[in-house]
């Protein structure tokens, strides 16, 4: 549990099938609370519902560090697989750009998971997206997934703290971004290695994202935090967010359920 902005219990185009990206964030006017997580009921698409977006930013994965191109996650994108095309099988807006902190439409989607098996955490990937046709600037980090999506929260906090040790995590940025997934995990069913293949490294050095950490992963409980920069350090900008899923099926013939968390990066 975060306290004092500690953590608590967060497609792109149908190209998002390729490969997973970063998140952006947007500029606002007015104060960021970045203490507590919201409360209130969430505000959100019943899980496995689809909707046709507007027009959407370019694609949402990412090949290797600098990848781009068609179906990179954007100028400058990092970790995610590189050339893992496949089909998209559905995907949907979960939560519309928004400040997550927002008591009224607070960052929280929710899904049902059958258990076991428990959602693994495969990739990580991110990228930038400064001029996808029709969209405002963005940076996305995508999470992706083997057996579902995961439900999932995310809020702004003043630091990050580690699940469990309430110890403080280092995280380069003025404030962080923490994205907690309920009924998921990054670590193999005995608890002897790391689900995940690919990922970017820490320092992100995007506009408005600079950095990641892990802030635990115990009893089905996932938490990350994204370092998040804006220009003026004397404000408190209502950054928006928004929320992409997208299930796809690889060239290989795996299933996997992609998350993907935009950040307004004007």
């Amino acid at each position: 549990m975060f306290i004092r902005g500690r953590a608590a219990p967060v497609l792109m185009a149908l190209t998002l099938a390729l490969v997973p990206v970063a998140a952006c964030g947007g500029r606002g006017s007015g104060p960021s609370t970045g203490s507590t997580p919201p409360t209130a009921a969430p505000s959100t698409l019943t899980p496995g519902a689809t909707t046709s977006p507007p027009a959407q930013p370019s694609p949402t994965s990412t090949g290797g560090q600098g990848g781009g191109g068609q179906g990179g996650g954007g100028q400058g994108g990092q970790g995610g697989q590189a050339g893992q095309a496949g089909q998209v099988v559905s995907s949907r807006l979960a939560y519309r750009w928004n400040w997550p902190n927002d008591t009224g439409r607070p960052g929280v989607v929710q899904h049902t998971q059958h258990v076991p098996p428990v959602p693994a955490l495969v990739t990580i990937g991110v990228g930038d997206h400064p001029s996808d046709p029709g969209e405002r600037p963005f940076n996305r980090m995508s999470f992706t997934f083997d057996t579902g999506f995961p439900g999932y929260r995310f809020f702004f906090a003043d630091r990050l703290y580690g699940d469990g040790t309430g110890e403080p995590i280092a995280l380069a940025g003025r404030g962080v971004l923490v994205v907690r997934f309920s009924v998921a995990r990054a670590h193999s069913a005995d608890g002897t290695r790391s689900t995940i293949t690919s990922q970017p490294p820490a320092n992100l050095g995007l506009r408005r994202m600079v950095g990641y950490a892990r802030a635990g992963d115990f009893e089905g409980v996932l938490t990350y935090g994204i370092g998040i920069t804006w220009p003026n350090p004397r404000s408190n900008p209502q950054i928006q967010v928004r929320a992409y899923e997208v299930e796809r099926v690889t060239a290989q013939g795996q299933h996997r359920f992609v998350v993907a968390i935009d950040v307004d990066s004007r």
